[in-house]
C-alpha cells in the first residue's frame, strides 16, 4: 500500500508517517518507479504500536529506543521500568490536579458571599490557602516509583527525570 492508503488505514497524516520513516521508526517496504513509498500489511500495526505508545505517554524517542532493541527479557525489562516510571509521573499529576481541585473547591466556597471590605482582589489576604490548606498541599509530596536506580547528584533516579522532592 501507498502512504496515503496507510495514513487514511491508521488515521495517521502522510508527514507524520514521514517523520516516523525518518526517525527510524517504520521503514517502506520498497519504493515504485516513479519513487513512491510502498508499505507491506505489517506497517499498520507498527503504526499502530506507536500511537499507541505515545498515548500510554512513551517519547518519540522511548519507543525509538524500544523498536531498535532486540526481543527479549532485556527489552521487557525496560518496557516494563518505563511504564512503572509513566504511572508514577500520572499517579503524581493526578495527586496535583486533585490538590488543585480541593484548592479552587475552598477558594469558591470562601468567595461565595462576596468579600465585603477586601478592596481589590489579590490586596487581601482572603486569596491565601488557610492553614488546613498549605498542610494539604505539604502532605502530597511526590514519590518516585520505588525503582532501583541509583540516585543522582539532585536526589532522582537518574533515569527519567523524577526529583523525589516536594512539589
Amino acid at each position: 500500500m501507498r502512504i496515503a492508503e496507510l495514513a487514511r488505514e491508521t488515521g495517521v497524516s502522510t508527514s507524520a508517517l514521514r517523520y516516523y520513516e525518518a526517525r527510524g521508526l517504520l521503514r517502506a517496504d520498497a519504493r515504485t518507479p516513479a519513487g513512491y513509498r510502498v508499505y507491506g500489511c505489517q506497517a499498520v500495526g507498527r503504526v499502530g504500536f506507536i500511537q499507541r505508545a505515545k498515548t500510554l505517554g512513551l517519547s518519540l524517542a522511548e519507543i525509538e529506543a524500544l523498536i531498535r532493541e532486540r526481543s527479549g527479557p532485556a527489552e521487557e525489562l525496560r518496557i516494563r521500568h518505563a511504564i512503572a516510571h509513566k504511572l508514577a509521573d500520572t499517579e503524581r499529576r493526578l495527586a496535583q490536579l486533585e490538590t488543585l481541585r480541593s484548592e479552587l473547591l475552598a477558594m469558591q466556597e470562601r468567595l461565595k458571599g462576596g468579600n465585603p471590605g477586601c478592596g481589590r482582589v489579590g490586596d487581601c489576604e482572603c486569596w491565601l490557602p488557610t492553614d488546613k490548606e498549605a498542610r494539604l498541599m505539604a502532605a502530597n509530596a511526590c514519590s518516585c516509583c520505588g525503582c532501583t536506580c541509583q540516585p543522582d547528584e539532585c536526589g532522582g533516579c537518574g533515569c527519567c527525570g523524577c526529583d523525589n522532592s516536594r512539589d
